[in-house]
């Protein structure tokens, strides 16, 4: 098992995938979760391997299907395999108490993409452009979607990333509200 072959792999087929997606969940997304995700690691442990293959992976929650099937293919043995697939499902449904620690660890850095001060701007530049959202749907789809992920944050570190994003932007939406509503 090479695990640096396989995620060339990973990385490959991920690749093309997001080259497909719009501006706010393109490669440059894919690079931010695995970034972020391998420094929620560095803190919280678990398997390096399968948080970056995770983090890579992870876009195709909606795809579920199609990246089991290349999961499958992967040179890996078939209890990582699993591990993985769970991973790659690392939505505000699915993730739990119970997860596997790299579940919680991929789907907090994909968190950050939404409810960091950064996150919050793309999301409702995505609600508006790419979604074709009338501006106050964008917006409270953003509020709610920012709620979501932030009640199933599963690590202490991504909570601290967070810490002070989580006070901006709630004085944001605060300061937005009173405008919005003049």
């Amino acid at each position: 098992m090479d695990y640096e072959e396989c995620m060339e792999k990973i990385i490959e087929y991920s690749t093309k995938f997001y080259n497909s997606l719009d501006f706010a969940h393109n490669l440059e997304h894919g690079r931010k979760v695995v970034n972020n995700a391998k420094n929620i690691a560095k803190i919280e442990g678990g398997d390096l391997f399968l948080i970056e293959a995770g983090a890579w992976l992870h876009q195709f929650h909606d795809k579920i299907d199609e990246v089991n099937s290349f999961i499958k293919t992967l040179d890996i043995n078939d209890e990582l395999k699993i591990k993985l697939y769970e991973i790659v499902k690392c939505r505000p449904e699915y993730i739990t108490d119970d997860s596997l620690l790299e579940s919680k660890i991929v789907y907090d850095a994909d968190a950050i993409e939404v409810l960091s001060t950064y996150g919050m701007i793309r999301e409702i530049i995505c609600n508006a452009k790419c979604r074709n959202k009338e501006w106050e749907k964008a917006v409270d789809d953003t509020i709610a979607v920012q709620k979501r992920f932030q009640k199933k944050l599963k690590t202490k570190t991504a909570n601290t990333m967070l810490e002070n994003d989580f006070k901006i932007v709630q004085e944001f939406w605060e300061s937005y509200k009173k405008w919005a509503d003049n």
